[in-house]
């Protein structure tokens, strides 16, 4: 790939994804909604053009960037991937038309693939709907994801444009903000707070971020029309084993209350998922330990104060 379009360049992911294509000697275009959203590794990297536009604007991106040589769309942007915004009906429908509009501006741009960001949430609510079971509110952001696939899919067979769907486990690593487990977890951690969690008998999958990053360029530039790419560590294990890493890169003497809490989800398998499928067809495979990156993070979190 010479040259590539970044939605939601802002973000955790996206931002680290700039930063490894550009790395590797793409040319990048970042699409983020205002200036004051730009992160530091986007900023200084003379290898990366940065293009604003807020997510309702996308189905006019052609109008913003005139290029006619892009080789993929890879899109990250999505209101409300994490929070309170999860369940908010509006805001989820929304992104799934900014979805569909991105794969038709991605067409009209020339653009030959786009890559779509999944989530392993998107099993967890079809779990789900095959119980009995009422969904929480916020699985309304799960139910979005799965209609955003779908659709954009289909509409990129339409249009001529292959698609390629990744499906993120969890990420983490330095410049993680959000309120998801790793992040929440060390920072109490280190705080020295105590952490509940439920017994972790449930599978589980990390991947560090700069080997997520790394996995999503692998897939946009070998990845197949129309399959999926699990971006994971390619070994699940129960979520304790996790745990108890963290508890011990932290400081192995310090306690964490396992089945505290009660787990009343959906567990998934990880047989859902074709680990192998970024290593058979990319040859990529992930470089970073659990532990390694866990004490990555730690390092940042320290250095942040």
């Amino acid at each position: 790939m010479k040259k590539v379009i970044v939605t939601g360049a802002n973000g955790f992911v996206g931002a680290a994804v700039c930063k490894e294509l550009s790395e590797q000697g793409v040319e990048v275009i970042a699409v983020v909604r205002h200036p004051d959203e730009l992160i530091a590794s986007i900023e200084r990297n003379s290898g990366i053009r940065i293009v604003y536009a807020d997510l309702s604007n996308f189905r006019n991106l052609r109008e913003l960037i005139p290029d006619n040589d892009i080789d993929a769309l890879y899109h990250f942007a999505w209101v409300g991937s994490a929070g309170s915004l999860r369940g908010d009906c509006d805001v989820q429908m929304k992104n799934v038309q900014y979805s569909c509009d991105t794969v038709y501006a991605c067409a009209e741009m020339g653009c030959k693939r786009f890559v779509f960001a999944s989530s392993i949430m998107e099993y967890e609510i079809a779990a789900t709907m095959a119980t009995e079971e009422t969904p929480g509110i916020n699985t309304l952001y799960c139910s979005a994801k799965v209609a955003a696939d779908y659709m954009a899919r289909t509409i990129a067979g339409d249009v001529g444009v292959d698609y390629i769907r990744a499906v993120i486990s969890n990420i983490y690593g330095p410049g993680e903000l959000s309120p998801r487990l790793v992040n929440t977890s060390l920072r109490k951690m280190l705080a020295g707070e105590h952490c509940a969690f439920s017994a972790g008998e449930q599978m589980y999958d990390f991947i560090y971020i700069t080997d997520a990053a790394k996995t999503f360029v692998a897939i946009g530039a070998k990845g197949k029309n129309n399959k999926t790419y699990y971006i994971g560590s390619q070994n699940p294990r129960p979520l304790k084993e996790y745990l108890i890493a963290m508890r011990d890169c932290v400081d192995p003497d310090i306690s964490i209350g396992l089945g505290e809490l009660p787990y009343s989800g959906v567990s998934l398998s990880y047989r859902e998922f074709d680990i192998n499928a970024v290593k058979i067809d990319t040859g990529f495979v992930p470089e970073i330990s659990f532990t390694e990156g866990i004490n990555n993070t730690i390092a940042w979190l320290r250095e942040k104060g």
